[in-house]
């Protein structure tokens, strides 16, 4: 096992930083060594341990080979990848880094890459035979997507949808398993590894297409390497039927895409909470905090009485069944969230005098940053007034 390897292991942030720094030296002194970015714990793209390396090592493995070269790696969790890229790649810790998109609209200063080498997207996981040749099929069916996404987005901003959302993609496909929902809409590579390792490969996944919902990965190099760029270059090109073998090996969808594209979204009325429930998006938890694991399915809201408000007042129970059936998800019952960040009980000491209207702004257009979607094409007027006479009550 080499210095970088063993500095790698078990260290995260400023430690491994700091070991990173150590051992440059030695990794840098071979130049038949190609030092490897990637995240140690994220089947079916990568692994430091275990049997399987996952998708993008296997590939580091072959390109390097192509180059005659050895493989050294430096492992670093990348659920926040910006500043995973800074802190190795960036800074010079490593080479290549085997998991940036292709899109030309994601820059990071100090980096080039390669040429795509696959596609990535959402896809529909559905029993063999399940008739899908766009968005329109889904309509009648129970779908299960994963709390916050693009595709819960998407169905929740289009009239005649029912999903049923989860916060865990293996409790998805459990869901579907046991005939609780028809199909569902899950990340592609991650739903086709599961279903191949948990449930025999028993489903039928198409990959669909459309904002938000697809993309191309390619290797990050920095810029001052334009001669391993093209290096690397070439030896994807030639390593074409070897990265479509890997694509299978790990679960990759590999069937003809499915445009899944949305009409207009439609201004949804909502007269009370007992209508609204199964066509509402949620804000998803940002990536630097991993959601809590889910037993199951995000629990519809049922029919609930709630007392008739004074004429022109903002009905106070119904904001507070409203909040607690879909927000409650990531800001807690009643608000009162364990992370500082989505405690809404802080909203009057955070923002003063100007509380309630960054709420609405909020409410209304969302916070694409940290994944949140707008809600005024779902939410009337009178219902965010609702929501916000309830919030006014729990202010600290």
């Amino acid at each position: 096992m080499s210095l970088m390897t063993i500095c790698n292991k078990f260290k995260l942030g400023a430690a491994l930083a700091a070991c990173v720094v150590g051992a440059l030296g030695a990794a840098q002194a071979s130049a038949d060594t190609l030092r490897v970015c990637a995240d140690p714990d994220n089947l079916p793209f990568s692994k430091a341990e275990g049997s399987e390396h996952g998708m993008y090592v296997d590939l580091a493995e072959l390109v390097a080979k192509r180059l005659g070269s050895s493989v050294d790696y430096v492992w670093w969790l990348s659920f926040n990848q910006r500043k995973a890229l800074r802190n190795t790649i960036m800074d010079d810790g490593c080479d290549a880094y085997f998991a940036l998109p292709a899109d030309a609209d994601y820059k990071l200063r100090g980096l080039q890459r390669t040429r795509s080498f696959i596609d990535v997207s959402y896809a529909l996981v559905a029993a063999p035979g399940f008739t899908f040749n766009g968005l329109s099929d889904l309509k009648g069916k129970r779908i299960a997507v994963i709390h916050g996404s693009p595709p819960h987005i998407l169905l929740a901003r289009n009239d005649g949808y029912t999903t049923t959302s989860f916060l865990d993609l293996v409790e998805a496909l459990k869901a579907l398993d046991k005939g609780e929902v028809d199909a569902a809409l899950l990340w592609g590579p991650s739903a086709g590894y599961e279903a191949q390792k948990r449930f025999a490969g028993r489903w039928q996944l198409t990959p669909v297409t459309g904002e938000g919902l697809t993309g191309q990965m390619a290797v990050a190099v920095r810029k001052s390497k334009e001669a391993l760029t093209a290096s690397i270059d070439k030896a994807l090109v030639d390593l074409t039927t070897d990265i479509q073998k890997l694509a299978e090996k790990y679960g990759f969808p590999t069937r003809k895409s499915v445009p899944l594209v949305g009409t207009t979204p439609t201004t949804i009325e909502v007269p009370d909470i007992a209508v609204k429930p199964a066509q509402s998006a949620m804000p998803s938890v940002p990536a630097a905090t991993p959601a809590p694991a889910s037993s199951g399915p995000v629990a519809q809201p049922v029919a609930t009485a709630v007392p008739v408000a004074a004429a022109g007042e903002p009905n106070l129970a119904a904001g507070r069944s409203r909040f607690n059936d879909v927000c409650s998800h990531c800001h807690g019952t009643n608000g009162a969230s364990p992370v500082s960040e989505r405690d809404l009980r802080r909203l009057k000491a955070r923002y003063h005098e100007n509380w309630q209207d960054t709420a609405i702004t909020t409410i209304k257009n969302g916070r694409p940053d940290a994944g949140m979607p707008t809600w005024k094409e779902v939410y009337s007027d009178k219902d965010i007034s609702e929501l916000l006479a309830f919030l006014s009550t729990i202010q600290k």
